[in-house]
């Protein structure tokens, strides 16, 4: 959590206060929230012969952690949540990630120097708000053994515990079958989730681009968890040959080019070689195929060099493959991105764009463009400040576990280009530059390529009216300035000295589409043009087009009017690092507004002399559209 992260109390609970009060009345604290009952383990059916234990009656010295905590130390119970075993063990090594979600551990520790209640808390991401989660220490038991995840030493308790504490958030424990490891590990750090799916990679360059892709990940700090499809009516966790288990989720604990040297190239005819490191979490299978323990390949490099090159293991359990072969057997991946936005840092740092909004009735809900409302949704615009940059946009909807069997909504997000001074809702759509496939998915990932410029995107359900909460995170490597359009048009101030002067009646919008032929400005004959468009008092800039006479913007600016018969100068400018040189004016005469239909038109370029206006080289092509309907454009 950030330093002003805000921390909600789940359903009002707040852990100190109970504990306090649970200490002073000397009663172990019981939930009333999520009561040692039938009702917090299924929803669908009776809990027969479970019964409800704390630890203590368990065994003799219970343990939060027993001797520090580690990946291989994990069971799974009866309950089909390995996604959510597999996001602890991604965890389990990583302590600033792991305080995340267990805050001041050593003081719900079980020894003489904390006061046992009974209670304990955990905190959870969950759509843009972190929540402190209690729970009692009462765990569901058949024959005096846990039903829940559980840890391999019999006296400790964390997992089942946190276990609990998540599946309270769920609901119920029924709540947590099935799911995916990137909701979970994203529920525990607060980090962006991505899903892959290794069929989308199949050519030398689609496979190059996924290896980058895992590597950078990797690098800066993801988590990251792998696994193989099964086949339809196929048995649960069915071994495959190879030694792979299918249902299983691996971890990926890293992703190297290795540089295999002269004494290997002969060997492996190549210099270097992709490879990845699994884990299995419950560490009972292994990949026996090639550079597996006792290989051919593995055999060949001799320990020293082995962990020269870092070919090493960190944890019973790991295996090294090549990428070719992962990309072989393993069907699907996700990752937890862990951005790095401090303001301060040696390593490549993030800007982070962030809402927390909701699709609501009655005109925030118009599903996606293929329906005539797609307008009516939520609106945000945000600027691209560099000439080309990889944005990181990340959707994500309100789990819908909690409503026991509810289905999460198709969602995803458009892009559009929009005028580089938009500040009120869109009405039109200028460009469509990225739309992703819906999925019906808690979140969906996207990365998306842009350039300079104002863009404006467009979070929605696949069908309207469909409402619920959401939060929209995106990631560049400069301010995203990422911001809400409210409203439909230029308001009223509330001073009565505003609403007294002339209010906007009409707004014309000007594309500045190319130039051709302008006036050489330098040795090498070119120049850096870029336009400034005056209006009533206002000037609007373009970013410059580099090295040419005859630039191509096409960028667009909304004029609101309140005279629409005032006319509209268009100037053209040569960057320059010293000082910048006028290249041209064009003027849009305004004295008939509508004949303005936005229709592209030619303008001479000219510069005001002593005896009048003097003729420059070049003609300015622009789009006029006018309108008295503010709300129209």
């Amino acid at each position: 959590m950030g330093l002003f992260d805000s921390i909600v109390p789940f359903k009002g609970q707040v852990y100190k206060d109970l504990k306090n009060k649970a200490i002073k009345t000397g009663v172990l604290f019981t939930d009333p929230e999520f009561p040692p009952s039938g009702l917090s383990i299924y929803f669908s059916k009776p809990a027969y012969e479970i019964e409800w234990k704390r630890p203590g009656e368990l065994v003799e010295k219970p343990k939060f952690f027993e001797d520090g905590e580690s990946s291989d130390d994990l069971a799974q119970g009866e309950i089909g949540d390995c996604w959510f075993v597999a996001a602890c063990a991604c965890l389990a090594k990583d302590s600033k990630l792991r305080e995340k979600i267990v805050p001041d551990y050593k003081e719900q520790e079980w020894d003489e120097t904390n006061k046992y209640a009974g209670i304990f808390h955990f905190k959870f991401w969950r759509c843009g708000t972190w929540v402190d989660v209690v729970i009692d220490d009462y765990l569901p038991t058949r024959n005096r053994q846990l039903v829940s995840v559980r840890s391999k030493a019999p006296n400790e308790f964390w997992s089942a515990l946190l276990e609990k504490a998540y599946a309270k958030l769920a609901g119920c424990y029924e709540s947590l079958n099935g799911g995916s490891v990137k909701d979970a590990l994203v529920d525990m750090t607060g980090g962006v989730g991505e899903s892959l799916k290794i069929a989308d990679y199949t050519t030398h360059e689609q496979r190059k681009e996924l290896f980058r892709i895992l590597q950078t990940s990797k690098a800066k700090n993801a988590l990251m968890s792998a696994g193989i499809d099964q086949a339809s009516g196929e048995d649960k966790e069915a071994k495959m040959s190879c030694g792979l288990v299918k249902g299983h989720a691996y971890s990926v604990t890293a992703v190297k080019e290795i540089k295999l040297g002269k004494g290997l190239l002969a060997f492996f005819k190549r210099e270097t070689l992709e490879m990845v490191r699994c884990r299995n979490p419950w560490g009972e299978t292994e990949w026996n195929g090639a550079w597996s323990d006792g290989s051919q390949e593995w055999k060949e490099v001799s320990e020293g060099r082995k962990k020269e090159i870092g070919l090493t293991f960190d944890d019973n359990g790991e295996f090294w493959m090549s990428f070719e072969d992962f990309c072989c057997h393993f069907t699907w991946m996700d990752i937890c991105h862990i951005f790095n936005l401090s303001v301060f840092s040696m390593e490549k740092t993030w800007r982070e764009g962030k809402v927390n909004e909701q699709w609501s009735e009655p005109n925030r809900c118009g599903g996606c463009q293929n329906n005539n409302t797609f307008l009516q949704n939520p609106q945000y615009i945000f600027d691209i400040v560099k000439d080309e940059d990889e944005v990181m946009i990340s959707l994500e909807q309100k789990d819908k576990r909690v409503e026991k069997g509810a289905n999460d909504f198709a969602i995803g997000f458009t892009i559009l280009r929009t005028d580089l001074n938009r500040e009120y809702r869109i009405h039109d759509i200028l460009e469509e530059i990225y739309s992703g496939p819906f999925e019906s998915l808690r979140s969906v990932f996207h990365r998306v390529k842009l350039f300079r410029g104002r863009y404006c995107i467009i979070p929605c359900t696949f069908y309207p009216r469909h409402c619920g909460e959401f939060v929209l995170r995106m990631y560049a490597s400069k301010e995203l300035h990422l911001t809400e359009l409210l409203h439909e048009d230029p308001q009223p101030g509330n001073c009565l000295c505003i609403q007294m002067r002339r209010k906007q009646v009409s707004a014309t919008q000007i594309t500045l589409v190319r130039a051709e032929g302008l006036e050489k400005q330098d040795m090498g004959g070119t120049a850096d043009p870029y336009c400034i468009v005056k209006c009533e008092g206002h000037s609007m800039k373009c970013h410059y087009k580099e090295k040419t006479v005859n630039p191509e913007w096409n960028v667009r600016l909304t004029l609101y009017r309140k005279k629409p018969n005032e006319d509209i100068k268009v100037e053209v400018w040569n960057y320059n690092c010293v000082k910048d040189q006028l290249m041209g004016i064009a003027t849009v005469p305004m004295n008939t507004p509508s004949n303005y239909t936005g229709q592209v038109g030619e303008h001479k370029l000219y510069v005001k002399g002593k005896k009048g206006p003097v003729s420059k080289p070049g003609t300015l092509w622009l789009k006029v559209l006018h309108s008295g309907d503010m709300a129209a454009v």
